[in-house]
């Protein structure tokens, strides 16, 4: 489906003009942004992407804790990286990323 010049379903404002987005090295799809920032994908499209996703990364829940979120990560991720309960990491986000790093003494 084409969504070229349509109005964004997410702000209901701005314009969809179509561009390449890479998903992962060297995978690219079709995608849509508005002038705002926000991306859209074909259904079709959004199902391969979250296809690829449980290909390569392990589905976790969001749990609530107070007024924060918390994601469990999985045993081997754990192990791989060393990391022990309450150690201090790093949480930041780009390009609608979370990505989380050990403090140095891990």
């Amino acid at each position: 489906m084409d969504f070229e010049n349509k109005t964004c379903g997410i702000c209901n404002k701005a314009k969809l003009h179509k561009f390449q987005e890479q998903i992962a090295p060297g995978i690219y799809v079709d995608a849509y942004k508005c002038g705002n920032g926000h991306i859209s994908y074909a259904r079709e499209v959004m199902q391969k992407i979250e296809a690829l996703n449980k290909a390569i990364a392990s589905e976790r829940h969001a749990i609530k804790i107070g007024s924060s979120l918390a994601i469990p990560i999985p045993a081997d991720m754990v192990k791989a990286l060393g990391l022990k309960p309450k150690e201090k990491v790093y949480v930041t986000s780009k390009d609608n990323t979370i990505i989380i790093r050990p403090s140095s003494g891990a």
